[in-house]
């Protein structure tokens, strides 16, 4: 059977098959079905929202709220610690004084005035449709329901059910929070050490996002911590998804790792979340210099996985098998590219976030994006509730011109609610959201 993700690769093109822009007649008339159910659903308290799947049982999970956690653990404890996640007991740290780097966060090292103010929180959704906006950020809305679409195999009630215990999601983890603090509340020598590193696009614009096994020591950090930094990466990802690139490609960097590198849990998690809450974002997995070591743990995780995630694994042993899939000039020279970029985290600068503090440029550029939101939907519930034959293309088009005036109104309403990244830092993002490698 062809392994369609590699056929993308030896074609050097992007299956776009049902994507905004790519779709057959029939799955369109199946975005109009779940637009039209998930408008229905709108006005239903965000309290009935139901839970996705209970992640698995050794997974990492958060024991409270990030705004909760983020206010009880400002400084370091003086217990002692032991690593509770690891692969199977392998990498369990003895106990130990709790060291300062711990619970450090980039705020407590940072430059005064350069952390975003106090969360301005906006009241918690009330309705399906506030959690909805919430979490559609700065996406196409189709964007969004296509990829929910797609993972449950444009299976429309499955979708919805899915999309809706995201929403759920999102509001118990203060998603929202976690955006608006960004690396302020994140474990700063966690940060340091580069676990994730996004840097350039794959031959097919995936953008490339680096982790170096050996680099992680899951006794160094709280494991929450751990989901947060997850959370971030997956967020930040979000930004540079632009169609028709809109997955990853991942670099799984096995060199010198060791049983003390691997954690069980927090692999468990990043499955978990990418399965139920950040489906089809995944291109390719790249499993670089596979040891012994990896290869026999590989036996015990791959039933675990998703038969449509298994596919995306490919290993690789050599810069010339990483050059199928990724440019010389592109993958990085320890990898046996041509790029000299090298990780290294910078600090948030002191006024880098001085917007956030302006409450009336906020509230307007809110205003504005609901404003937007409102257009959407308005032209979107006439669009999914008529008939094929009278679907003209003076609606479509009004529709598109909704859609982008609502996704520029999102990325003027972002700089207001979300804290500067390492990538705007590097100039990577700019404030239009715009990807500069």
């Amino acid at each position: 059977m062809t392994n369609r993700v590699l056929e993308q690769y030896e074609k050097g093109q992007l299956i776009l098959d049902g994507t905004l822009g790519h779709l057959t007649t029939k799955e369109s008339a199946l975005l109009q079905i779940f637009w039209r159910k998930l408008l229905e659903a709108f006005t239903a308290d965000a309290s009935e929202l139901k839970h996705a799947p209970a992640a698995p049982a050794d997974a990492a999970k958060s024991t409270s709220k990030r705004s909760d956690r983020a206010q009880s653990s400002a400084a370091p404890s003086e217990k002692s610690t032991s690593s509770a996640s690891s692969w199977f007991g392998f990498g369990a740290g003895a106990s130990k004084s709790e060291a300062e780097s711990y619970r450090q966060t980039v705020k407590q090292v940072a430059p005064q005035g350069s952390c975003p103010p106090e969360f301005a929180a906006q009241g918690r959704a009330r309705t399906i449709r506030d959690a909805f906006w919430a979490a559609t950020l700065c996406d196409h809305p189709d964007v969004l329901l296509l990829r929910f679409l797609r993972a449950r195999k444009w299976k429309v009630d499955d979708a919805l059910t899915m999309l809706l215990a995201c929403l759920r999601w999102r509001l118990d983890e203060d998603i929202d929070w976690a955006i608006w603090n960004g690396e302020a509340e994140l474990n700063y020598a966690l940060l340091q050490r580069g676990i994730g590193a996004i840097h350039k696009t794959d031959r097919l614009g995936q953008p490339i996002l680096y982790i170096p096994v050996k680099m992680n020591d899951p006794s160094a950090q709280p494991a929450e911590q751990i989901i947060d930094y997850t959370v971030y990466l997956m967020e930040v990802a979000r930004i540079m998804l632009h169609p028709p690139a809109e997955k990853v490609c991942l670099v799984f960097d096995t060199t010198d790792m060791s049983m003390s590198n691997m954690d069980w849990s927090f692999f468990k998690t990043f499955l978990h979340y990418l399965e139920h809450y950040y489906p089809e974002c995944l291109g390719l997995v790249l499993i670089y210099n596979a040891s012994w070591v990896f290869n026999s743990l590989w036996k015990l995780v791959c039933p675990l996985l998703d038969p449509v995630v298994a596919s995306k694994v490919h290993f690789v042993q050599s810069a010339a098998d990483l050059q199928k899939f990724i440019a010389p000039e592109n993958l990085l020279v320890e990898y046996g590219g041509k790029n000299q970029y090298k990780y290294e985290y910078v600090l948030p600068r002191k006024g880098e976030n001085q917007r956030m503090s302006d409450d009336k440029a906020r509230k307007a550029a809110m205003a504005e994006r609901q404003a937007a939101c409102n257009a959407f939907e308005e032209v979107t519930r006439k669009w999914a509730n008529a008939e094929a034959a009278t679907n003209s293309q003076a609606l479509a088009d009004e529709r598109a011109k909704a859609a982008d005036s609502l996704v520029a109104a999102s990325k003027a309403q972002d700089r207001f609610v979300r804290a500067r990244t390492l990538y705007h830092r590097t100039g990577v993002i700019d404030d239009d959201l715009h990807i500069h490698w």
